[in-house]
């Protein structure tokens, strides 16, 4: 019997699997905008990221309010993840791709919100590492946040995490 299970490899053809993507149509707080290359620096046209988050409590039961988005990259390794809630820590993101054995967990924090400073989880990261999970701003509630699966000199590869 084969070792491989379906959380070890997507198979050559993810995109096929991927036309029935969530879609949860809610109103965007905010958009994190990038893309998402590889090793050699060239876009990754068949990526899915699927980013969650929690905003500060907003119901009458004082629960915080979650966020899920799921979003493909297109033909120049483009995505947008459209938020429906302000983050009140980072976005939470996880990275499918062909050719990525298993997916891979990582994070994004806002440069202008008091997250950054404050996020134990972003805190455990070297600070010469941090900077590859920060979204700069671009426009109001518009932001931009590249994803390199590997590192190359000059541009280092995003921190990924294992969560065990």
């Amino acid at each position: 019997m084969s070792g491989i299970t379906t959380s070890q490899t997507i198979g050559p053809f993810p995109h096929e699997s991927w036309r029935w993507a969530f879609d949860a149509a809610a109103p965007a707080a905010l958009t994190i905008e990038g893309s998402v290359f590889d090793g050699g620096g060239q876009p990754i046209d068949d990526a899915m990221l699927e980013a969650w988050t929690f905003a500060a409590a907003h119901s009458k039961h004082n629960q915080p309010v979650a966020a899920f988005c799921r979003a493909p990259t297109n033909a120049r390794g483009e995505f947008s993840l459209a938020l429906s809630t302000t983050p009140n820590d980072g976005v939470y993101v996880t990275l499918f791709a062909r050719g990525v054995v298993k997916h891979q967990f990582t994070a994004a924090f806002l440069e202008d919100h008091e997250t950054p400073a404050r996020s134990a989880l972003l805190q455990q990261v070297p600070a010469d590492r941090r900077a590859t999970l920060i979204a700069r701003k671009v426009a109001p509630e518009r932001y931009r946040w590249d994803i390199r699966v590997q590192g190359s000199a000059g541009n280092p590869e995003t921190v990924f995490f294992d969560y065990e």
